[in-house]
């Protein structure tokens, strides 16, 4: 690659280098997941009513990424980017596949209820796909409370979100009520779309069957001129068809113009309103490994995304020993690291010496008036160049 155009645009750049090197990714972890008999009630009956943020979850119940590389799942079914991105769609088709590409990712991670490790405070994670064509860096940018963000360059899009939540513990559920913003901008047209996700709760915590349901309203905004969509997440409460799900896209008058309808765990169809004919959008793959459960319910771009890397950033995610040895099926060794990790932070935190985050920092949205931790640039060109000296070192 030439340097000058690596300035210009270096996530395109350095997939692009990817794709000459044909890289092959793995279908497996190194080891099937190891199950550890521990009393749940006691370990959790000390967290109700507790913010579980502030809380240090036993490794036992972690599963081997990061939150960084969990909020980069949303990402699995960028397809549906790429096309709600095309020239030559509508704009009410444009909003029908973000509609549905807001939903999905509920579906990736449905059945999966092991928790991922919190991030350290400017602990970082990049995702270059180049068979996908987009390259992605996610940072936390605060620890107490805890605040990831995600930025992602597409040919034909730009992608960001915030993520923070408020949480509720009890002894029969935990809740999550996301509280930031998800964004996309599609580079032709120079539309800015937003949304914020539904609540997410889990079920039977203590006895009995995980299972989780979501609920609320996804409205997604078109900044550019108004136009909107609604997705209908229904709890169980509600109904005990809870995964059905239903959602509209209207015109500039507020008509409904699209109906969407499906299951938010595995299928959604679309239809103008003048027919009768129903078209799938989207269905989750089913190439999906047969022992899916004994892999921690991962999907084959879950099971990628802590595969070890070279010339990766030293605060990547893929760096954390306690998530390597828990990958391993080294449980004890894992949670040995995980408290030098938690100790590390925590002396730096007592000395005034906190990792200041490198790659985000507060911005005012001008659509949205929203303030939050945007990507400033300089990751890819440090990349580039082999050039991380600014780096923290938090492991």
């Amino acid at each position: 690659y030439k340097k000058k155009n690596a300035k210009k645009n270096p996530e395109k750049q350095w997939y692009q280098r990817r794709v000459r090197e044909e890289r092959k990714r793995r279908m497996k972890l190194p080891v099937p997941k190891h199950d550890v008999q521990i009393s749940l009630w006691r370990t959790l009956k000390s967290f109700v009513g507790k913010d579980l943020t502030k809380v240090a979850i036993p490794v036992h119940f972690n599963e081997p990424l990061t939150f960084l590389q969990r909020l980069t799942e949303d990402l699995e079914y960028s397809d549906l980017l790429d096309k709600a991105s095309d020239e030559s769609i509508s704009a009410e088709m444009r909003l029908m596949y973000l509609t549905v590409f807001s939903a999905i990712p509920y579906a990736c991670v449905s059945r999966r209820y092991s928790k991922p490790f919190n991030p350290l405070l400017a602990e970082t994670f990049e995702l270059v796909r180049e068979d996908k064509g987009y390259a992605c860096i996610a940072e936390q940018v605060s620890h107490h409370p805890p605040v990831t963000c995600l930025h992602a360059e597409h040919d034909k899009w730009t992608f960001w979100q915030e993520y923070k939540m408020d949480s509720k513990f009890r002894p029969t559920y935990f809740k999550v009520v996301p509280t930031g913003s998800v964004h996309l901008r599609v580079r032709h047209s120079g539309e800015h779309f937003s949304w914020q996700k539904p609540t997410t709760t889990i079920h039977n915590i203590i006895l009995g069957q995980l299972w989780n349901d979501q609920e609320g309203t996804v409205t997604i905004t078109n900044h550019s001129n108004g136009q909107k969509a609604c997705l209908f997440f229904q709890p169980y409460k509600v109904t005990k068809h809870f995964t059905k799900i239903k959602g509209e896209v209207y015109d500039l008058e507020g008509n409904v113009v699209i109906q969407i309808k499906g299951d938010w765990t595995s299928h959604f169809k679309y239809k103008h309103v003048d027919s009768e004919t129903w078209t799938d959008v989207w269905t989750l793959e089913t190439d999906i490994l047969e022992e899916k459960k004994k892999f921690w319910g991962f999907s084959p771009f879950s099971l990628q995304l802590n595969e070890p890397e070279e010339d990766i950033a030293p605060t990547d995610s893929r760096h954390r020993p306690d998530q390597r040895e828990l990958e391993h099926g080294r449980v004890d060794e894992a949670a040995d690291e995980k408290l030098k990790l938690e100790e590390l932070q925590r002396g730096r935190r007592k000395a005034n010496k906190n990792a200041n985050p490198q790659w985000f920092s507060e911005h005012t949205d001008p659509d949205t008036q929203e303030t939050y931790h945007a990507y400033h640039g300089g990751y890819w060109e440090s990349k580039l160049s082999e050039d991380f000296s600014t780096s923290p070192n938090i492991f």
